[in-house]
């Protein structure tokens, strides 16, 4: 079970995980993946939804990136809105 906490901490850091993704793209010259970045932030933004693999790639920049506190906060949304 989350609490609006957890889902709080998620919505930072798929913010966080993608516009860092997003800035690091656009300093190596590589747009496409900027603008997917970019992209899947607004899908985000809009439906409140990943698709697949996309959580993974949010947890791994949180394991990176995040206290432990944090990454729990996100594994336990995860569970929640993929019903795992």
């Amino acid at each position: 079970m989350s609490t609006p906490e957890d889902e709080a901490t998620a919505h930072l850091l798929v913010a966080a995980a993608f516009h860092n993704a997003a800035a690091s793209a656009d300093e190596r010259g590589d747009p496409r993946v900027g603008d997917f970045s970019r992209a899947v932030l607004r899908q985000f933004e809009e439906h409140q939804h990943l698709e697949g693999a996309l959580y993974t790639v949010v947890l791994k920049y949180a394991q990176e990136h995040a206290s432990d506190d944090e990454v729990a906060s996100l594994e336990r949304w995860i569970a929640v809105v993929t019903g795992r």
